[in-house]
């Protein structure tokens, strides 16, 4: 479905300037949208029965092989939530860094669609070869979210089980006792 013919070398000129603003605008798009919108428990994000709580990443993929060698995508945005490593295991920040990780994933998911534009200007090989880069461009930051994604909900469980335990000890005691260094 070609309908723009350039030359070989304004094509390929044209394929280097179009990924590099598909995937700066599409980062940027998504690093604006609303957080809410970004809901861990939508069936998008679930890990499957067949992930095996992501483990079927590690089986396929060596995920802890390389991820390490990933550059952080975000680091190209203003004001963005960096998913690299995890500095605080607290409730709140474990719960953000899911739907960041939501995020992320569904950035991916949206850069391969543009792949499918390459065949309005290169020819059918050249366009599938355009696509067969996005897919594999992009999958390597979806298995990565869906890898770890399992793995954060487990901390989350395994905090939210211990935290009514600390607060309910913390009740118990006086404000002196549970706190003995503080000037109340």
């Amino acid at each position: 479905m070609r309908i723009l013919f350039l030359s070989n070398i304004a094509t390929a000129i044209m394929d280097v300037v179009a990924w590099i603003c598909f995937h700066i605008s599409i980062g940027y798009w998504s690093s604006r949208l609303p957080l809410n919108f970004f809901d861990p428990q939508k069936s998008l994000f679930l890990t499957q029965k067949w992930e095996q709580s992501g483990e079927i990443y590690q089986k396929l993929f060596h995920v802890r092989d390389w991820k390490k060698f990933i550059p952080n995508g975000s680091a190209l945005y203003p004001n963005t939530f960096k998913l690299k490593n995890l500095p605080s295991l607290n409730l709140e920040y474990l719960e953000r860094w899911l739907r960041e990780s939501c995020r992320a994933e569904f950035c991916h998911w949206v850069m391969i669609l543009p792949g499918f534009l390459f065949f309005l200007w290169n020819n059918v090989e050249v366009g599938w070869w355009m696509v067969a880069y996005a897919v594999a461009n992009n999958l390597v930051p979806i298995v990565m979210q869906r890898f770890n994604r399992p793995r954060v909900r487990r901390m989350l469980t395994q905090l939210k089980k211990t935290l009514p335990q600390k607060q309910d000890f913390y009740a118990q005691l006086g404000p002196t006792q549970a706190f003995p260094d503080s000037n109340r």
